[in-house]
């Protein structure tokens, strides 16, 4: 049984973006019946562009705009928007197979009783260039992609879900920063039981940076989402703990070393030392085999970024949540009310 889906996503700023996503969308083997967009008040001629797009297009386009919305009120103003019961996502600045659309909505039509399809997303190995691209790849064992499965934390970079599920979740929460809220979703759906299914070869390719400073970036906001929901405490307090045992040895190793030259005793810079090398032998691990991914290769040169991307990762990461966690009190309240009655853990 052929059904009716409607694709939403939101937009700001990137009018590059917009011409990828839309020549995709036209090279789709099943078009969307409509395509809503929030546009949040771009200056860049994204929302003009998208207007115009509008008329030459295989598919409808609805272009919205409301001024400084941020991701998930644009979400939630496009979904209210849309005229259909299935509900696609994906983000600007993706990239999708052919039969991206199609094969998300296939489980649907399969089986009615089917509520969330999770779909795959990927980076393509001929856009891993840079060396903190590569660091990134070795860190994951030479595989950056989420292979749906039906309890995977999936992205609504690729996914499809009816309205009432939206619904019951109770909206995405808008007093968050700026992520977040499809992390909460992915983790209200697996533990509430809806019936889900995956969609493994509908496939979104996900666009990276090409140096540290935006995954920098992007580890302290995403991370803030969660400290702001008051969620994943297992990264918060597991890794922040980690984090400040492993800079204060360094720190502690420094300290004992001045000491020596001027006059310390010997065992207290060797006992720093042995502490220092306890807290870092896992990470030295780690590092040695993603440099095995890099030498395996051909690119060894690019080693000493290995570290500089976990280690900066990590702690944007935990600062962004710590920050997120004492911002919460005053402003993510909605939020977190809204976690503690889906039952979502937060850790």
């Amino acid at each position: 049984m052929k059904i009716s889906v409607s694709l939403v996503s939101t937009i700001l700023n990137d009018r590059g973006g917009a011409v990828q996503l839309l020549a995709d969308l036209s090279a789709q083997t099943r078009f969307p019946d409509e395509f809503v967009v929030l546009d949040g008040g771009s200056r860049d001629g994204t929302y003009e562009y998208l207007q115009e797009r509008a008329k030459d297009l295989p598919f409808q386009l609805v272009v919205l705009q409301e001024k400084g919305a941020n991701v998930s009120r644009g979400r939630n103003l496009a979904i209210e928007h849309a005229a259909n019961d299935v509900i696609v996502t994906t983000d600007f600045g993706c990239r999708l197979e052919p039969r991206w659309m199609a094969e998300l909505v296939a489980p649907f039509e399969r089986d009615p009783s089917v509520e969330i399809v999770n779909g795959t997303w990927r980076i393509r190995d001929e856009d891993v260039q840079t060396p903190v691209q590569w660091a990134e790849w070795a860190l994951s064992n030479g595989k950056l992609e989420l292979i749906a499965t039906e309890t995977c934390l999936a992205s609504t970079r690729s996914q499809a879900f009816r309205k009432q599920v939206w619904r019951d979740f109770g909206r995405f929460p808008e007093d968050l920063s700026l992520a977040g809220d499809d992390t909460i979703f992915s983790a209200w759906i697996v533990t509430a039981g809806r019936k889900i299914a995956a969609a493994p070869e509908a496939v979104c390719y996900w666009h990276r940076f090409n140096t540290l400073k935006p995954y920098l970036k992007e580890a302290r906001r995403n991370f803030r989402g969660c400290g702001e929901g008051m969620f994943l405490f297992s990264f918060g307090v597991l890794v922040g703990i980690s984090v400040v045992l492993e800079l204060g040895s360094l720190a502690l190793v420094a300290a004992t070393g001045i000491g020596f030259f001027f006059g310390w005793p010997w065992w207290l810079f060797a006992a720093a030392v042995l502490i220092a090398g306890f807290f870092w032998l896992r990470r030295a691990r780690r590092w040695l085999r993603a440099v095995g991914y890099l030498r395996q290769a051909g690119k060894a040169a690019h080693a000493p970024w290995v570290a500089a991307f976990e280690l900066g990762t990590r702690l944007y990461g935990v600062v962004g949540f710590w920050e997120g966690y004492l911002h919460g009190f005053r402003h993510c309240q909605a939020c977190r009310q809204q976690v503690l009655d889906l039952k979502i853990s937060r850790w």
